[in-house]
């Protein structure tokens, strides 16, 4: 008989926290308990999830990224506590700044793509304040690194393909953006990505699972990442 194992992921926390607001709500609602003395601290949720990012393994751009929603989750937190009088329109451009900082880290980094990639089988780009259209046909694809920073990037890889029982890592980043991938059906989608008020859709139909994986990496803030076929 084999023992389990339990650690602390974004899914478990999530999971908690529904639990205990439907408690709490539930009680409100037979006047057993006022919700909304609670509820008013809900920063500290922030403070609950960028702690976690910030100190789970991984990319450092992910972890500035994690740090800094905690940073605003705790003077959010003290300002609802009368401690300190800060909004948070007062701190938003802090978002900024790690979105920033977080390009420059992924750019400056060691780089997912093996060392033995040609040029050919990877996809890079940025599209900032613009659009940004690739497509890729290679029949080795490894992966690569695509952003969309208030702007939106879309990559076609449906022709292209990966060698059976390889992996290729792709990471993206989008910030107040877009992303758009159309792959191959014959690829299965493996999420790895954190959102942030953003989100990571995926609209594919694999059909054979398992054999040929896409694996994205990389961080949606206040924008989305969709992948379809």
């Amino acid at each position: 008989m084999s023992d389990k194992t339990y650690s602390l992921t974004s899914r478990t926390v999530i999971g908690v926290v529904l639990l205990l607001v439907g408690v709490l709500f539930l009680l409100d609602n037979f006047a057993v308990f006022d919700a909304a003395r609670i509820l008013r601290y809900w920063p500290a949720l922030l403070v609950l999830f960028g702690g976690l990012k910030a100190v789970q393994p991984g990319g450092s751009d992910g972890r500035l990224i994690g740090g800094t929603v905690a940073v605003i989750g705790i003077f959010m937190l003290l300002n609802r506590m009368d401690i300190v009088n800060i909004e948070f329109w007062a701190l938003w451009p802090l978002l900024l700044i790690a979105a920033g900082a977080a390009i420059v880290l992924r750019t400056t980094s060691g780089s997912t793509v093996p060392a033995d990639a040609d040029a050919t089988d990877v996809v890079s780009g940025t599209a900032v304040l613009g659009g940004m259209e690739q497509t890729c046909t290679t029949k080795h694809f490894r992966g690569g690194s695509i952003s969309a920073v208030l702007g939106g990037h879309s990559v076609d890889l449906r022709e292209a393909d990966i060698p059976e029982g390889e992996d290729a890592v792709l990471e993206v980043f989008a910030f107040m953006g877009g992303v758009e991938l159309r792959i191959s059906q014959e690829w299965t989608v493996v999420l790895e990505g954190t959102a942030l008020l953003g989100g990571f859709e995926n609209k594919t139909h694999p059909r054979d699972a398992g054999k040929k994986r896409l694996i994205l990496r990389g961080q949606a803030i206040l924008g989305g990442v969709e992948i379809k076929n």
